[in-house]
């Protein structure tokens, strides 16, 4: 099973660089200058995202800067990427609040020749290089295996979830087909829509346990009912003891962290933020940099990969080294 740790992923980043062209002994203003946009600015994952951007962006000696709204605000993005294209910068990194919203932007950044790509959330009908994050049918897998491994056939598997999103369907189709190869007899008895809020996530998740006793664990499929589907153990008595429903996550927050650490939690699904941040810089990095063979996916572009860049995901128990590293999230 995967591991994040700190010498790992500075590993990955130095392995990525191959992705890049070498830089020159010039000064460091000839490496250009790379804007990240966010939807969320203060939020502890993408201040993850800003440090792989701005480390990667140190190994070649270019400069970067963060932008977006301190409250969501997709049109703000939008507006930000406008203003990073007028200022000249060589390429732009934006997590899309809304993907329809950033369209426009993304396009016409592209149309001035500013490589500009999507991490984290994309927007697929624009004309973004590609996109970097996670692959949510492979994160769903990896949660599936995981509760496979601790129940095995006897798992029964209450989900919280928000029902329609993309995202949130390809994580629950691949948790439920790599639990079931697995383990053959593993169940989903039911699903519940938690509306993305923490207080309505406790009241669905324990009407959800009150009706159905032999749920044994909660897998939450996106990063905010976590907290009101532990409570909702609390709740019915099944926190601890015998009984216990595990809770399986989907952060890298530091309270649930915590809770692992705390046996509170029994795993959490962690993204790579940092990982998006570093693998972005480079391909922004080498689509602006050509090499002496045209691009044929991009032209007057230099070379990224057509296909989109997964991150990858790990699975995060009690005692593992990645943990200690997420406790201390960079401050931008």
């Amino acid at each position: 099973m995967m591991q994040f740790t700190t010498k790992a992923v500075a590993l990955a980043a130095l392995a990525v660089t191959a992705f890049a062209p070498a830089p020159s002994m010039a000064d460091e203003e000839s490496a250009g200058h790379y804007g990240m946009v966010v939807f969320l600015r203060g939020s502890e994952f993408f201040n993850w995202s800003y440090a792989g951007f701005q480390d990667a962006a140190a190994t070649v000696g270019a400069t970067t800067e963060l932008q977006g709204p301190a409250d969501w605000d997709a049109s703000a993005e939008a507006r930000a990427v406008d203003q990073l294209v007028a200022k000249g910068v060589d390429g732009i990194a934006v997590t899309a609040g809304d993907a329809e919203t950033l369209v426009s932007s993304i396009n016409a950044a592209m149309a001035a020749g500013v490589p500009t790509l999507t991490f984290d959330s994309d927007s697929p009908n624009s004309n973004r290089l590609l996109f970097v994050g996670t692959n949510n049918y492979n994160a769903g897998c990896a949660a599936g295996r995981a509760v496979a491994e601790m129940h095995g056939d006897n798992a029964r598997v209450g989900v919280s979830l928000i029902p329609g999103l993309d995202s949130i369907n390809a994580r629950l189709a691949g948790f439920t087909e790599c639990m079931q190869e697995m383990a053959p007899g593993a169940q989903i008895v039911a699903e519940v829509n938690d509306e993305g809020d923490l207080q309505r996530a406790e009241t669905v998740n324990t009407a959800m346990l009150q009706a159905n006793p032999e749920i044994n664990v909660i897998f939450c499929s996106h990063g905010n009912p976590a907290t009101g589907a532990l409570a909702a153990t609390r709740n019915v008595g099944r926190f601890d003891g015998p009984n216990k429903v595990d809770v399986m996550a989907w952060s890298i927050d530091v309270p649930i962290l915590q809770g692992i650490e705390f046996d509170e939690y029994t795993a959490t699904v962690a993204q790579n933020p940092y990982m998006m941040g570093v693998m972005s810089f480079f391909m922004l990095y080498s689509a602006a940099n050509p090499t002496q063979f045209d691009s044929l996916s991009n032209p007057g572009f230099g070379h990224v990969p057509t296909a989109d860049v997964d991150t990858g995901v790990a699975i995060l128990r009690k005692g593992d080294p990645a943990i200690q590293a997420f406790l201390s999230p960079p401050q931008i």
